[in-house]
């Protein structure tokens, strides 16, 4: 295990200098990894995701004992020490922990999302904020969901806020990106997945639609909210009531609200189903 260890001192490092590239969208598209920090977030990484490698401060490497667990679960991963400012400079955070990941990154086809029957999905229009899009994705697996659909101008789910938000979930839930949105959600009702829309314009409020069955709850932009391109392909626009003063409802609060209204209804109110 001690002999799979490197210790990396220089800034030219070509390896290295990769791994800072991956705190760019570009980065990690051009070279299929993403960044992983923390010990719990690097401890959630699972099969079938793969770590291309780990690297620890020095500090880290002398006082902690869980990386081994990690070097002998990923045996064809690097190992890779490296002094702290050297890691700061790689890492996205403020205050590192001092141990990070580069995993490689996984793309999802539409089919994924109906594998079981009657799949509960997440669909994001153009939504743009990571610590939303981290959120809405740690809320829908907590309840349960099968998978996230999103736009293509939706944000990207690779960004370390993004992967820090969703707590591990990203490893635990497949993340698909369409090219042409309306399309994937006109594939998805034809093999009988009813989508609902959060819109503030909806038929009836979110607790007296049904969200039993295969069925999607769609959320749009933080600002702009759902197009009418996308609002109009829904089977169905459900509004959550605001009786108070607040023109709207941030995106993974009204995101959170519909998806456990959807778990007590497919449930019946039995959580442990």
């Amino acid at each position: 295990m001690e002999s799979r260890v490197q210790f990396l001192s220089s800034a030219q490092n070509a390896y290295l200098k990769m791994l800072k590239s991956l705190q760019s969208k570009k980065g990690r598209r051009d070279n299929g990894l993403f960044l992983v920090e923390g010990s719990r977030l690097v401890q959630e990484v699972c099969a079938p995701w793969q770590m291309d490698a780990l690297v620890m401060t020095e500090m880290y490497y002398e006082l902690n004992e869980d990386w081994k667990k990690l070097v002998q679960a990923y045996p064809q991963a690097k190992v890779l020490v490296v002094p702290e400012e050297l890691f700061k400079s790689i890492a996205d955070t403020q205050h590192p922990q001092g141990i990070l990941a580069a995993v490689r990154m996984k793309e999802f086809g539409l089919e994924v999302l109906v594998e079981k029957e009657n799949p509960f999905l997440i669909l994001l229009e153009d939504l743009q904020d990571p610590g939303n899009g981290g959120t809405i994705l740690r809320t829908a697996d907590a309840a349960g969901a099968d998978g996230i659909l999103c736009s293509k101008g939706t944000v990207d789910f690779y960004s370390p806020k993004t992967v820090r938000a969703s707590m591990g979930s990203i490893f635990h839930l497949p993340v698909v990106q369409a090219d042409d949105f309306e399309q994937a959600m006109t594939w998805l009702q034809s093999r009988g997945v009813r989508i609902l829309a959060a819109h503030l314009q909806g038929s009836k409020p979110h607790f007296e639609a049904d969200f039993t069955g295969g069925c999607g709850i769609m959320i749009g932009n933080e600002g702009n909210g759902l197009s009418d391109k996308a609002a109009d392909a829904a089977d169905e626009r459900v509004r959550i009531p605001q009786p108070g003063r607040a023109e709207s409802l941030n995106a993974s609060v009204a995101a959170g609200i519909l998806i456990y209204e959807a778990l007590r209804q497919r449930t019946g109110g039995n959580e442990k189903c």
